[in-house]
């Protein structure tokens, strides 16, 4: 099956994990957060982020997907995170 424009063009994201190869992704997620005057103080100093890698072998989750990772870390905002 040949590519289309739309794979060739870069319009749509690498999402693949190839194997025997470190992937590495960014993600974005907003905080909430209170405006001061000067500076934003966080409301919360602890972050708890749940990551699960699945395998959708059929593209919905309808009994037959399996779970190759899980993870739960809680973060310290104020001495753990690089803020960019």
């Amino acid at each position: 099956m040949g590519r289309g424009p739309y794979e060739k063009s870069g319009l749509l994201a690498e999402t693949s994990l190839p194997p025997m190869k470190h992937v590495h992704e960014r993600f974005e997620i907003p905080y909430p957060f209170k405006d001061g005057k000067k500076q934003r103080e966080l409301i919360n100093d602890e972050l708890v982020v749940s990551v699960k890698l699945w395998y959708v072998p059929f593209g919905e989750f309808d009994g037959y997907e399996v779970i190759f990772f899980e993870e739960e870390k809680k973060i310290d905002l104020k001495t753990e995170w690089i803020w960019r």
